[in-house]
């Protein structure tokens, strides 16, 4: 096991290329976080011009149906972008031409099955969240792992809905479940090495706007502040799309044995350990 996740480190330092390849593809994460963040500062203002704000904090039913929206919004706004994504990968393993407008048609075709799984995916969040309010026994811990396990479920779900298009949610999740075993291990890492990887980036940059919130002061604080909301930002965005690329790569050699983008020159004896 130890060597299928060094194994998964050497995908994502292959993955790079690809992004370099094809840099462009940045936009689309931008895009995504720019819709999700219209989105809730529009279902703000609203909230606060009506005078709901009050109603959420105290009504549970109004509370639960406040956050299964914005779940609804932010899972559907997201696999429609990653979908975007996993689309140009997919033509550039292919060698064919493509661009942000192509992979976004491609979501647009998709958008059925994209809106279906926000739906779900909200559904599953809310009735975890009601759970550990209401249920006994049922914690934080306990939601960690439920959360935790339908994210390893449903791992390849946006390849899935991308390549496969199966219009069935069952045989959505037995795919992606069936994808994500033959390759846990280079899955696993992948998820977690990306964000490690950045992780220091990340850190600066989250750094650098305490600084300007805390101690700076006039032009220094607006250039520290915004300096490091821009690290912050470029790391969610590169991080989202090697994690797209890498997905797009492991979901055709799970299911076709053949490798793309970054795995096209890892060695496939020294670096797929079946088990």
């Amino acid at each position: 096991m130890r060597e299928r996740y060094r194994n998964g480190l050497a995908v994502i330092d292959a993955s790079l290329d690809v992004f370099r390849a094809r840099p462009r593809l940045a936009v689309l994460p931008l895009l995504s976080l720019a819709t999700v963040g219209t989105a809730y500062a529009a279902v703000g203002l609203a909230f606060l011009h009506y005078g709901l704000l009050e109603a959420v904090l105290e009504n549970e039913f109004v509370k639960y149906g406040a956050l299964f929206a914005a779940l609804a919004i932010s899972s559907g706004v997201g696999v429609f972008f990653n979908a975007a994504v996993v689309h140009c990968a997919t033509r550039q393993f292919d060698g064919e031409e493509t661009s942000v407008r192509d992979g976004l048609a491609a979501a647009w075709d998709a958008r059925r099955e994209i809106a279906k799984w926000g739906l779900v995916s909200a559904t599953i969040g809310t009735a975890l969240y009601i759970a550990e309010d209401n249920v006994p026994g049922v914690g934080s811990l306990i939601q960690s792992i439920l959360n935790l396990g339908w994210s390893l479920l449903t791992f390849f779900v946006v390849p899935v809905i991308v390549t496969d298009r199966t219009g069935s949610l069952r045989s959505e999740i037995r795919k992606s479940g069936d994808a994500f075993a033959r390759t846990c291990g280079e899955s696993i890492t992948a998820a977690f090495g990306i964000g490690l990887a950045l992780l220091p980036v990340t850190l600066t940059g989250i750094c650098m706007l305490a600084v300007a919130y805390v101690s700076a002061t006039g032009l220094t604080a607006y250039a520290l502040g915004a300096l490091g909301g821009v690290l912050v930002v470029a790391t969610l965005v590169v991080t989202q799309v090697l994690g797209m690329i890498v997905r797009a790569a492991l979901y055709r050699y799970a299911t076709d044995g053949e490798r793309v983008g970054p795995l096209a020159e890892l060695d496939p004896d020294g670096i797929f350990v079946d088990n």
